[in-house]
């Protein structure tokens, strides 16, 4: 359907609901109509939609290709479970390497294990499909990655990340679940104050929530542990742009076209 098309529908469809308010008498100043929670069932339907594509898609996840078949899924055998992990990371067939992992993490108890399945899953973020339960699959294996290994700073960040889109898509019922990504990456940067991702995304964020002397701290700390990653300067360009210091933002840009 053409976009004409498509406008001229959804503008004969407006004028028939508006016809259909005023009938009803709820196009009036007395008109009771509750829009969020209109807004919070078409959230849920649309919840509901992603769960049930995703399990379609776990469910013929052995179908996805023909190198790693699907009896590989019920297999207790380490070592093929492993080979074939390594295949399909090869072939990018992210969401199988991640259900697969998940399964031998099972197996071996393994913390790091469980970080690679939630690895796969973010890998399988990309393609911008069932973000939603991608990231929900995320956040289950590294919440059990570091039950078994509170020290893991990488799954902290993988974690905040992944909770960080969650809120994205999903508004949370807790509004604590809002302060977790700052607060995991908090505690990553306390145990490590040169941690990379880290302070990459606690400086994102500050940026986020207009906090642009914190982002300004973070990125000049970035810049000073690699000198050489354009990426910081231009960060930090942009925020001093933000500011309105128009000097300081062309010498930040000046300095990363200057990195060869």
């Amino acid at each position: 359907m053409k976009l004409k098309s498509v406008k001229a529908t959804l503008m004969v469809a407006f004028i028939i609901l508006t016809g259909s308010l005023t009938y009803l008498g709820l196009n009036s100043n007395k008109a009771n109509i509750d829009f969020k929670a209109i807004e919070a069932k078409n959230a849920a339907e649309m919840r509901t939609q992603t769960e049930n594509e995703f399990e379609n898609v776990l469910k013929n996840i052995g179908n996805s290709t023909t190198v790693v078949k699907p009896e590989v899924l019920q297999s207790n055998d380490t070592t093929k479970l492993s080979l074939s992990i390594q295949l399909l990371d090869t072939m990018k067939q992210y969401i199988y390497a991640g259900v697969l992992s998940e399964r031998l993490a099972g197996i071996q108890n393994s913390s790091y294990r469980y970080h690679m399945a939630a690895r796969y899953f973010l890998l399988a973020t990309e393609d911008h499909k069932n973000e939603l339960m991608l990231f929900k699959k995320a956040k289950a294996n590294l919440e059990t990655c570091l039950d078994k290994d509170t020290s893991n700073l990488d799954a902290k960040v993988d974690l905040a990340v992944s909770v960080y889109n969650i809120n994205h898509f999903q508004k949370p019922e807790n509004n604590m679940d809002l302060m977790r990504p700052a607060l995991l990456l908090r505690e990553v940067v306390k145990s490590n104050p040169n941690h990379i991702d880290g302070l990459y995304y606690l400086g994102k964020l500050a940026i986020e929530s207009n906090q642009l002397e914190k982002a300004i701290e973070r990125f000049k700390k970035l810049v000073s542990l690699q000198p050489q990653n354009r990426e910081y300067y231009m960060e930090l360009s942009g925020i001093y742009e933000l500011m309105g210091n128009k000097t300081e933002s062309k010498a930040w840009a000046d300095k990363a076209s200057a990195i060869k």
